[in-house]
């Protein structure tokens, strides 16, 4: 069997555990040669993602819910030239299906490696990922041993992950965003981020995957956060960021939003310059939707509301008749 071959078989093996009928998790030896195919992809390119191309979906956190990714998957399509996929981070841990999300968003990047870019979040860090959820649902769920292995071995691919993306129109995508310590693009441009296991080895990288958008007091630009780490950055110093680097807007994640997305910083003439999505449907049993940024070949922002959990949510799918196995195979 060749490498891709193998990963498709993954691919195929995560979505049947959807199915009514059991099934297992991928085993140890095919979680490495996966997260080894995933590795590689990542090592070419940079921390900073630049001028990204074509029409493109955007997803926020989905936070282990593997049934809101299948259904984003499933309603616009696999990755192709016509529909590219941009995630935003936080992947893992609050959910209880964290180990398929990762495993099917390595398969998306190693099946479709110039039609996805994955960013880091915050949760893509052991330190925080060991105690969300995540290393808990790899002993329940695989026992001691093979767990902790698999654990182990995703967590190494963590610093592998871009870190920021520019979109069409000059959209800069983030987890979290910017701060005091974050002007110009080359504050990102020059990280090497291969060796940031923990966010401490990095204020900038903390302040990327932490920082949150706030209305300040007037001509503040930053303060420092709640949660203990990044900052809170304002319109004032996103429009500063902005104008600098010749950029239009910012979208991220990091925030459950009710309606899966919210306008967080908006300028006087009304034009949201930060935007944040968030995918994960019930987050912390919130009852809250989930949505999706499109993004078109201009850079024209939409948003796309749904609830997986709703059986009147209907999947419509883009693919026309081709099946899953008629895509492999046009593929091999």
């Amino acid at each position: 069997m060749s490498p891709f071959d193998r990963v498709k078989d993954i691919r195929l093996n995560l979505e049947e555990i959807l199915q009514p009928h059991l099934v297992s998790l991928p085993n140890l030896s095919d979680v490495e040669f996966l997260c080894t195919a995933f590795k590689r992809e990542l090592e070419i390119e940079s921390s900073l993602i630049e001028d990204l191309k074509g029409k493109y979906i955007v997803v926020g956190d989905l936070h282990g819910s593997f049934q809101d990714l299948n259904f984003i998957i499933r309603k616009y399509g696999n990755p192709s030239n016509k529909l590219k996929y941009l995630f935003l981070g936080d992947y893992i841990d609050r959910g209880h299906t964290s180990i398929e999300t990762i495993l099917y968003l390595m398969c998306l990047k190693v099946l479709y490696p110039d039609f996805v870019t994955l960013l880091r979040g915050n949760h893509e860090f052991i330190g925080i990922n060991k105690f969300y959820g995540f290393y808990d649902e790899c002993i329940n769920r695989l026992g001691n041993t093979e767990g902790s292995a698999i654990f182990e071995a995703i967590n190494e691919t963590f610093p592998y992950l871009p870190l920021a993306a520019i979109l069409p129109n000059g959209i800069f995508a983030v987890h979290g965003g910017i701060s005091s310590h974050i002007n110009t693009l080359d504050d990102i441009r020059k990280i090497d981020r291969f060796q940031i296991v923990d966010c401490s080895s990095s204020i900038v990288v903390t302040d990327l995957v932490w920082g949150d958008p706030r209305k300040l007091e007037s001509g503040q630009l930053t303060a420092p956060s709640e949660r203990g780490l990044g900052e809170k950055y304002s319109l004032s110093k996103t429009q500063q960021f902005l104008t600098k680097n010749n950029l239009t807007s910012i979208i991220r994640a990091h925030e459950a939003c009710q309606e899966g997305f919210m306008a967080s910083l908006v300028d006087d003439n009304g034009k949201t310059v930060c935007l944040t999505v968030f995918s994960a449907t019930n987050y912390c049993e919130q009852n809250n939707i989930a949505a999706v940024a499109i993004i078109n070949k201009k850079g024209l922002i939409s948003i796309e509301k749904f609830d997986c959990t709703s059986s009147d949510d209907e999947i419509e799918t883009d693919r026309g008749n081709e099946s899953l196995e008629d895509l492999y195979d046009a593929l091999c």
